[in-house]
């Protein structure tokens, strides 16, 4: 139909989203469970945000559920960080079966997804960050890592930053803090073969502080994310 707008797909992640330890590997963590329930582990709150942004924009989710002290689902294959200090020294048999576990299938429907979701796709990968940092406490209370060397992805962010200020007017809103948007992972590696006509990949972060009230902030921020909803 003429002057009809392409369709937009959203697409919602969590990759840290668990800190699930199976029984054939607890053994790593003998003496270090408490390790799992810090940063280290997973990120607090962000499984909650992202089921919620899944439920109001009608949108497949992909979460993790075992701790990225596994093998990191945010991390490409090869990367310094895809393995911790807990699974680095696994022979190699080990960590292939943590890869082909946990790791591929991740990825392998991210992929999937990216092949059929119709129009131009807005993957929304949902994370949290520790109010303080080197002692240093964060300002940010919910930041949006983007490669603002992509035009409709950076236009598509700022626009979002913008109406995130208004829902939400008592949160400190954050382009690119506390993290930036170009670092390694996996929205960053599917932007090489994806133009942001096709894809626009960005995460959003959530201060950690703010996890127990996930339930009261995904519903303005999924209308920030797309007004209809």
């Amino acid at each position: 139909m003429p002057g009809r707008e392409p369709p937009v797909s959203f697409l919602i992640s969590a990759e840290h989203a668990g800190n699930q330890v199976p029984q054939a590997w607890q053994e790593l963590f003998a003496g270090h469970q408490s390790i799992l329930y810090s940063h280290r582990g997973w990120d607090p709150g962000s499984g909650e945000l992202a089921r919620a942004l899944a439920t109001a924009l009608d949108a497949p989710l992909l979460e993790g559920r075992a701790t990225r002290l596994l093998v990191d689902l945010n991390r490409s294959a090869g990367h310094p960080r895809h393995f911790s200090e807990f699974t680095r020294g696994l022979p190699s048999a080990k960590k292939r079966e943590l890869v082909e576990r946990y790791w591929q299938p991740h990825w392998d429907r991210y992929g999937e997804y990216l092949q059929s979701l119709p129009g131009q796709i807005i993957h929304i990968a949902c994370h949290s960050f520790s109010p303080a940092m080197n002692g240093k406490t964060r300002s940010t209370d919910i930041g949006l890592l983007y490669d603002p060397s992509r035009p409709l992805e950076a236009h598509y962010c700022r626009t979002l930053g913008s109406a995130l200020r208004t829902r939400l007017p008592d949160l400190t809103v954050h382009m690119n803090q506390p993290y930036r948007g170009v670092s390694n992972g996996m929205g960053q590696q599917h932007r090489k073969s994806y133009g942001d006509s096709r894809l626009i990949t960005l995460e959003l972060e959530i201060n950690q502080r703010l996890a127990g009230q996930v339930a009261g902030l995904a519903e303005p921020i999924a209308r920030a994310i797309r007004p209809s909803a």
